[in-house]
Order: C-alpha cells, then sequence, then structure tokens
C-alpha cells in the first residue's frame, strides 16, 4: 500500500516550512486538480477548488494526527470532496447524480495507487534534478530510467561504466532519501 510521507507531513505542520510546502503543493497539486476537472468544473474553478483545499490544509493539519494505519489521502480526498460539493452548491451548479452526498465515493477515484506513486516518483525527480551535475542526471536517465547498458551510456556522456553505475546510485539513494516512506 501506498502511503503519505510521515515526515513530509510533519514538516508541512511546521510553520514557515516553505521547502515542504512547496514539495507538498507540488505532489498534490495535479492530482488534485485532474480529479476536479474529472468531475467537470473548468480550469479556473478546478484551481480555486484546489488553493480552496490548501487553505483549508493550512488550517486543519496542526490538528491532524498521523496515524500509520488510516490513509492521509483518505482524509485529504473528503475534505476535497466537500469543498468541490460547496462549490457546486455556491455556483448554483447541480452536484451530479453519481455524486450526491450519499455517494460513497472513495480515494481511488481519486488517487489510483498507480497516478499517485507516477505522480511521486516525477514531483521526486523534478525537486531534486537540481542537485546534480547534467552529466550525472542524464546517466542515471540513460542507464537508471532507460535501462540501456552502462556501457553504452557511458560511451555516449564520456564516462567509464564505473562513473554511469556511481551516478545512477547516487541520484537512486538521493530519491530514497526524499521519498522517505512515500511509496511504503
Amino acid at each position: 500500500m501506498l502511503t503519505t510521507s510521515e515526515t513530509l507531513i510533519g514538516q508541512i505542520r511546521e510553520p514557515g516550512n516553505k521547502l515542504a510546502w512547496s514539495n507538498f503543493v507540488r505532489l498534490y497539486s495535479p492530482p488534485l486538480f485532474q480529479w476536479i476537472r474529472q468531475k467537470g468544473l473548468q480550469d479556473a474553478d478546478a484551481s480555486d477548488v484546489v488553493q480552496q483545499v490548501f487553505q483549508v490544509l493550512v488550517v486543519k493539519l496542526p490538528e491532524f494526527d498521523y496515524d500509520r494505519d488510516r490513509s492521509f489521502r483518505k482524509w485529504l480526498f473528503a475534505i476535497t470532496l466537500n469543498i468541490w460539493r460547496n462549490h457546486c452548491r455556491q455556483s448554483a451548479r447541480r452536484v451530479p447524480v453519481s455524486d450526491n452526498l450519499d455517494h460513497q465515493a472513495g480515494p481511488g477515484d481519486f488517487f489510483s495507487e498507480t497516478d499517485y506513486q507516477k505522480q511521486v516518483l516525477r514531483t521526486a525527480m523534478d525537486v531534486i534534478r537540481p542537485e546534480f551535475q547534467p552529466q550525472t542526471w542524464r546517466a542515471f536517465e540513460g542507464h537508471g530510467l532507460e535501462s540501456r547498458p552502462a556501457d553504452q551510456v557511458g560511451r555516449e556522456l564520456g564516462m567509464t561504466v564505473g562513473a554511469v553505475y556511481a551516478a545512477r546510485c547516487r541520484v537512486v539513494g538521493r530519491l530514497r532519501s526524499f521519498l522517505n516512506g512515500m511509496l511504503d
């Protein structure tokens, strides 16, 4: 089962931790926006709803008690669903029958495990990429992501096979450190 990092949740609860909030927003904005768009809102309205979700989280997160046995994403889904419903009511839009208040939609409708994992990995790679020299990152992409042989990648980049392996290991190690429980 995929979980949200307890470390990241703890960091965003710290007042003024802008880096943690930036990472959190980068991680959750795309799936929040996509889900809300799938529910029929236009881009501008979907952006407003996402912004409202983050505004609620700023207030509610200090009260949130992280429990590994309970899902943060389910809690986030409930908040998002309620804000979306309120937006529909306030804008005089009729909530679709399939999404009425009795509907038992679940976070699987909101964050599929596969989509969540891909989003987390994309975000993590975007965040850590500037920490590496371009050649190191290209070696990681060639050998680690594209699964091309290390000797081929090394020839293309003017690196030894050992340097290609080392580059991949450094980036993978940093990814593991950054993710710290997000994909457990």
